[in-house]
């Protein structure tokens, strides 16, 4: 079921570019080259069940402030798209410390999806923070965000 779970992120988040274009301008196999690499981290670990649902779900929700930024704009950044990138190490060593952390561990549902859930965001944020302070300039995506 959480595979199953799974795919459908992934299948809905591909029908969403499709229908509202890729904002990003990195191309389909980004969205998803990006599940497919953090299901294979996580198989080597097999943690708990709904596990998948909950990295799914962080994937999914970091794209769409880069979504909202470039919707929103008067002159979409061609650029933006490697914001995300350089930000994917920190979501991956989130995956990576959640999936070893609950391996082999009888957890509820609902414990083992927001774990990975979280775990992942936080991971993928702490990166975010380091790259908009060192290599990127994210002063007007950070600003458009907030208002």
């Amino acid at each position: 079921m959480d595979r199953n779970i799974y795919i459908g992120i992934i299948v809905t988040t591909i029908i969403l570019v499709l229908m509202l274009g890729d904002q990003m301008y990195v191309g389909i196999w980004y969205y998803l080259g990006i599940p497919i690499i953090a299901f294979i981290l996580t198989a080597f670990f097999k943690p708990s069940s709904f596990y998948l649902t909950g990295i799914g779900l962080a994937i999914f929700i970091t794209y769409i402030p880069y979504y909202w930024h470039n919707l929103a704009a008067t002159n979409p950044e061609g650029l933006i798209g490697l914001g995300h990138l350089f930000s994917l190490p920190g979501l991956l060593i989130g995956i990576v410390f959640s999936a070893i952390y609950l391996k082999n561990k009888n957890k509820s549902v609902y414990f083992v999806t927001s774990l990975g859930f979280s775990v992942s965001l936080v991971g993928y944020a702490i990166n975010q923070l380091i790259v908009c302070n060192s290599l990127m300039y994210c002063g007007s995506f950070l600003t458009r965000i907030n208002s």
